[in-house]
């Protein structure tokens, strides 16, 4: 490294035609070694993400996330009792990645022009799981079911903002119960959609809320506690 630095000679060994990338990095590195000052003690290596300068495995883990970005809906889709189907169909709706009739628009796919459950307005998944009149009728009924304080959604964005807002109004001992239902009911309700649009199903209400109170007690013999908690006794409504 001395004989390189001696007399800026490192810049005898660029070769070649340089364009305006190169020359860029040319100068960003000609900067930094303007600024090394050498001596005689010997060389150091230093790990850049400790204070200290050492290497450590947990300072290793955390680079690896430098630059990254948070995602809010981790804890509500991650750390909520579901099946791993589930889990991952939210995955794919936070990231907007599922196929509703806007996207196939916007690819030149064949798609239904208004959504097949209320035939009002353009099926956006944002309108699919919380805002069409069908869904939201789905929801107070499983939330009237249920006896969950809360009201249903009202032109949220997102699953994650419904929950947020829902998750304020519900008390301590039926959150776990929330989470389960915030990820059942918009999964079901897309299954419904799909039935509807692949086996030429009519859209039901009262079919789709017995499918969900189905599924809600097959999820709580499953392992589903927080559904447990509160789920009707067999034999009421």
């Amino acid at each position: 490294m001395a004989e390189g630095l001696a007399g800026n000679s490192w810049a005898h060994d660029i070769q070649g035609v340089l364009g305006l990338h190169e020359i860029g990095q040319y100068l960003m590195i000609w900067q930094t070694v303007n600024r090394t000052i050498l001596s005689n003690e010997p060389d150091q290596l230093l790990w850049r993400w400790t204070a200290n300068g050492i290497y450590s495995a947990q300072s290793c883990y955390a680079a690896t996330f430098h630059g990254s970005t948070r995602c809010t809906s981790w804890k509500l889709i991650w750390k909520s009792w579901a099946p791993s189907r589930v889990k991952f169909f939210h995955w794919l709706a936070n990231q907007d990645c599922c196929w509703m009739a806007e996207r196939l628009a916007r690819c030149g796919l064949q798609h239904h022009p208004r959504c097949l459950l209320c035939d009002q307005a353009t099926e956006t998944l944002q309108h699919l799981l919380l805002t069409c009149p069908f869904a939201r009728q789905t929801w107070y009924a499983i939330l009237a079911w249920l006896r969950m304080p809360t009201r249903p959604p009202d032109q949220e964005p997102t699953v994650m903002a419904r929950w947020l807002r829902a998750n304020k109004h519900t008390p301590m001992t039926r959150r776990k119960a929330l989470r389960s239902i915030a990820l059942l009911v918009p999964w079901m309700i897309w299954k419904h959609k799909n039935e509807c649009v692949f086996d030429n199903e009519t859209p039901s209400i009262d079919l789709l809320v017995d499918r969900i109170k189905d599924e809600a007690r097959c999820w709580a013999n499953a392992g589903a506690q927080g559904l447990g908690v509160v789920l009707p006794l067999p034999g009421m409504c």
